[in-house]
């Protein structure tokens, strides 16, 4: 496992964890590791088979996430069924992590905004850790399902007038003493690292380096830690060449994509979002609020040679239905996937089980 530092993106300034938000400038916080030793697989269970390329923690909780399959989805594609993590969608591989640090930090629970899934996953492992959690969600998020499973688990679930945006300012609000602020789009610079073993499951599974990787992405740190995991195989001589990201948001809320789209990426971020509802709900954020986050995304999208796209919900709703004719039942988010125009050898990361929030039609 690996020592690391916690740095503000924007002057650079370290702090101690948990932080959230730069003590000098404001400025969104990243961990800086120290580089990956062994990035082979152990014999551990759980994300902790890649436990060398993950930040270093005393404990290791697990319920057996990752190792998720991946199958052929026709010509050169291939889909990877983040769907089949213990709580149904990746966020397990973050909560996991968290909730080993939480630990390892005698805190009493885990707060966190969330459309549903990170909800679900937080609730699932704050119980498996003995720990309280407490979880914001607005109610435009359509999450009835998944805030019920959270409550099942124990999780206190207070429901916030609004977006996305507004449930992260309220947990923002609440975190502090004894909670360990999880929400998922990068306000706790812990959670991406949590990603970065996707990229060595893809790589033994493949046997090869991918040519695309396609992502679901609201604020995107999970596309952001799968390239920092293909960083790391390439800084450890185990590949010669990475591959490129693509992100994929629905048009009816899509900041990334009109951003990259833009000449300046802060200031189109930074503009007022136009939204509309969308079945996708677990990628409709407007990073209303949060908005530099996006960059983080963005620059990694740049670095791979890669795009952020994004798809209508005709498109989406076509490919759900796709995947269930193949026996693959996701959320609207994860099918977005798939919806994209593709070449080359291509990985489409299947984020959520349609056991949650179906494909409509």
């Amino acid at each position: 496992m690996r020592d690391y530092t916690v740095v503000c993106v924007d002057c650079g300034q370290a702090t101690g964890y948990p932080a959230y938000r730069c003590p000098a400038c404001g400025g969104p916080l990243v961990l800086r590791l120290a580089a990956a030793g062994d990035v082979g697989a152990s014999g551990e269970p759980g994300i902790w088979r890649y436990a060398g390329l993950l930040p270093r923690t005393a404990t290791r909780l697990t319920l057996g996430e990752g190792g998720t399959p991946l199958l052929p989805y026709g010509g050169n594609t291939f889909v990877k069924l983040e769907s089949l993590n213990p709580s149904l969608s990746f966020k397990d591989r973050a909560m996991a992590l968290a909730a080993s640090v939480a630990t390892d930090l005698r805190l009493d629970g885990l707060v966190l905004a969330s459309t549903g899934n990170a909800a679900v996953s937080a609730a699932t492992y704050a119980a498996a850790a003995g720990l309280r959690c407490r979880v914001f969600c607005a109610t435009g998020s359509n999450a009835t399902t998944k805030l019920d499973t959270a409550r099942v688990h124990g999780a206190e679930v207070e429901l916030v007038d609004g977006e996305y945006s507004d449930a992260y300012a309220a947990a923002a609000k609440a975190e502090g003493e004894g909670w360990l602020n999880v929400t998922t789009t990068y306000r706790n610079p812990l959670l991406t690292e949590a990603y970065r073993p996707v990229a060595a499951e893809l790589l033994a599974d493949l046997g090869g380096v991918p040519d695309t990787v396609v992502v679901p992405v609201g604020a995107g740190p999970l596309l952001r830690g799968i390239w920092l995991g293909f960083t790391d195989l390439r800084d450890a001589g185990l590949i010669d060449r990475l591959p490129r990201m693509v992100g994929v948001q629905a048009e009816a809320c899509a900041p990334l994509a009109r951003a990259w789209a833009a000449d300046d990426w802060a200031a189109s971020l930074r503009a007022p979002v136009p939204t509309a509802p969308t079945a996708a709900s677990a990628i409709a954020d407007a990073l209303r609020g949060y908005e530099d986050e996006g960059l983080l995304t963005l620059a990694a999208v740049r670095d791979s040679g890669g795009a952020v796209t994004a798809v209508s919900e005709t498109a989406i709703a076509a490919a759900g239905r796709d995947l269930a004719r193949r026996g693959l039942f996701v959320e609207p988010a994860a099918a977005a996937a798939v919806a994209v125009p593709v070449t080359g050898r291509t990985v489409a990361i299947l984020t959520g089980h349609g056991a949650k929030e179906r494909v409509p039609g």
